[in-house]
């Protein structure tokens, strides 16, 4: 019985949408401290 291989390529990709969707709200983020929108 041989393990099967993990989808390593399936994990990077996850890696860099998840930073990529932090590095955006991280964005948005900044913005509305530097205009003063929020409470």
């Amino acid at each position: 019985m041989k393990d099967p291989d993990t989808p390593k390529g399936t994990i990077a990709l996850l890696a860099v949408y998840v930073l990529i969707i932090i590095a955006l709200w991280g964005s948005v983020y900044l913005t509305m401290i530097s205009r003063g929108t929020t409470q």
